[in-house]
């Protein structure tokens, strides 16, 4: 099996704000809007299938129990073929970093559920 599907946040901190004096006051205004930016790190299609059912699923669990207050949802999340863009509040940052790596996690498994899955090729065992 080939190395894990991750991540890495490529969100650019200064791309907000042209004042460098601003900067410092908008880092602790959390009602501010930001937009988080990840690149996702796969290695094949089925890497990308995993990825896609493990969002539905992600979407689904928040629709069932509902979303706490100002819970960002995973469904705002807009995902491109390798990257993911994220507009949400600057109080919920580490909400949707946490959500990116649940994400990644639930992937990661339902890869290996699709591996194991998957019949055997020819000629192997």
């Amino acid at each position: 099996m080939s190395a894990p599907i991750g991540y890495r946040e490529t969100t650019d901190p200064s791309s907000s704000v042209s004042d460098p004096s601003d900067r410092l006051a908008l880092r602790f205004d959390p009602t501010r809007r930001i937009i988080l930016r990840f690149r996702l790190e796969f290695a094949s299609d089925l890497d990308l299938d995993a990825i896609r059912y493990a969002r539905r699923v992600l979407i689904r669990e928040e629709r069932l129990r509902g979303l706490e207050w100002e819970e960002p949802s995973i469904e705002d999340a807009v995902f491109s073929a390798l990257n993911v863009s994220w507009p949400a509040l600057a109080s919920q940052a580490e909400w949707c970093r946490e959500k990116m790596s649940q994400l990644i996690e639930r992937a990661n498994r339902v890869r290996k559920e699709f591996g194991e899955a998957a019949p055997a090729a020819p000629g192997s065992g």
